[in-house]
């Protein structure tokens, strides 16, 4: 009964990651770099997260 428990956490986990990951992935995007002519308000957030 033990492993399936464990089985719904890891799997709970990945998909917080996964989520977390393609979260960051999507703001920090290569049309922000791509069009600097029209950064938005979003751009300039994922740029400044991406400096540091």
């Amino acid at each position: 009964m033990q492993w399936k428990s464990l089985i719904i956490i890891v799997g709970f986990i990945l998909t917080l990651l996964i989520s977390v990951a393609s979260g960051i992935y999507l703001s920090i995007d290569n049309s922000c770099i791509n069009d600097k002519a029209s950064l938005d308000k979003r751009c300039q957030i994922a740029l400044s997260h991406h400096r540091y």
